[in-house]
């Protein structure tokens, strides 16, 4: 691993570009020097997120309206969901952007103990090729996901459109399917098209990018655990002095001390995030007893939307667990340590490890660990009995008509 290779220079590009989206506004986010991290109430960013953030708001007004003017339902509720999910996470983001410049000047300290000898000559985790293939093929399918969705809702307003002898344009009967809310307090213009087009980005963003920011922490937490694995595991079976094990627990000390800290720091994401990807999927589970098949773009659309879902969940579970994979593997080779050179050192490291859990939480109610797989995997299973025993599927069909 390059000496060079930080998690704050590994991450900001990515940074970087979700502050297009109104995302963590911090300024000089890119700088080489990770003291000029700041956060300014005047810096553009933030006048851009807080204009992005109050355009969101006003429109989760207008939903509200409609909803209360239709009624809720189990679909007009997953739209309130959509919403308040977003504006969470721009809040949280905020929250995240007051401190972020003391939480990577914290890291920075802590990881210039394995930017250095030994710890350099087990570093081959490349951390940066990690966090750029994972957060690209995310991110890339989250995009295939959204031109679905869109190219679905271009599809069903054009028949809507075309069997109920609509006299509207095309485009305007694309902005009465895509904001129903909007259409009734806001009338038709071409220009604000883009414009609203640009804030449904901004609303559908985060809730694949939250995903990718947790799985990013997870790989920069992992990569040091990984090397402090790997330098306990070189001397696997051998007899080494109590002043080797006293650096290698306060080195584990120091780790420790920041997986805490960014718990603190992330665990209302991480809340957030699974309960909203758990919802989620529930609701299109509970779509599939309806005959979806009956149109290609529609059928496409919902599957890959479940489907991308699923795999992202279990893709951020399965990266963020790896902290605690690593925590595993080094309990494991002190089991190993031989007896004659079991030393206090030893022993109070052993209890160290085997008396805390090390990993992310979401606010203390779960650990992001392997077990948390099989936990969803199960609830998941249990709604899907208890609802097909109590749906009849012969009486939910796909909306085929429109008049």
């Amino acid at each position: 691993m390059p000496q060079g290779e930080t998690f704050y220079r590994a991450v900001s590009q990515v940074l970087f570009i979700s502050q297009a989206y109104a995302l963590l506004p911090v300024s000089n986010i890119r700088s080489v020097d990770v003291n000029k991290i700041r956060f300014n109430w005047r810096s553009p960013r933030v006048i851009y997120s807080a204009t992005i953030f109050l355009l969101n708001l006003c429109e989760f007004g207008a939903v509200l309206n409609y909803v209360s003017s239709v009624g809720v339902t189990f679909h007009t509720s997953s739209s309130l969901a959509l919403y308040i999910v977003c504006l969470l996470e721009h809040l949280f983001f905020w929250r995240l952007a007051f401190n972020w410049h003391s939480i990577m000047r914290h890291w920075h300290r802590v990881e210039q103990l394995f930017l250095s000898v030994p710890y350099r000559f087990y570093g081959e985790y490349n951390m940066k090729r990690r966090i750029n293939i994972v957060v690209g093929l995310v991110m890339s399918s989250a995009l295939v996901e959204h031109c679905l969705l869109l190219a679905n809702s271009f599809h069903l307003s054009n028949l809507e459109r075309t069997q109920c002898n609509i006299n509207v344009s095309y485009l305007e009967s694309i902005y009465k399917w895509e904001r129903p809310h909007l259409y009734k307090v806001l009338p038709y213009h071409v220009w604000l098209l883009p414009l609203l087009e640009w804030v449904n980005e901004t609303i559908a963003y985060p809730r694949s990018f939250t995903d990718c920011f947790l799985m990013c922490i997870g790989i920069g937490l992992a990569a040091r655990f990984h090397q402090l694995h790997r330098r306990i595991a070189a001397v696997h079976r051998k007899v080494m002095p109590a002043v080797f094990w006293t650096e290698v627990r306060q080195h584990y000390l120091a780790l420790k001390r920041l997986v805490r800290l960014l718990d603190s720091a992330v665990a209302p994401l991480i809340l957030l995030a699974f309960g909203n990807n758990m919802s989620f999927i529930c609701f299109q589970l509970f779509n599939t007893f309806k005959n979806i098949g009956v149109d290609l773009i529609v059928m496409v659309a919902f599957w890959y939307s479940l489907i991308f879902a699923i795999i992202r969940t279990t893709l951020t579970i399965f990266i963020t667990s790896s902290i605690n994979d690593f925590e595993q593997k080094i309990i494991t080779d002190l089991r190993d340590v031989p007896s004659k050179a079991w030393t206090p050192e030893v022993q109070r490291f052993s209890e160290q490890l085997g008396n805390d859990m090390t990993a992310l939480s979401g606010n203390g109610f779960f650990y992001v660990t392997r077990q948390l797989i099989l936990s969803m995997t199960t609830t998941i299973i249990t709604y899907e009995l208890m609802i097909s025993d109590v749906i009849n599927q012969a009486t939910i069909r796909q909306k085929t008509v429109y008049c």
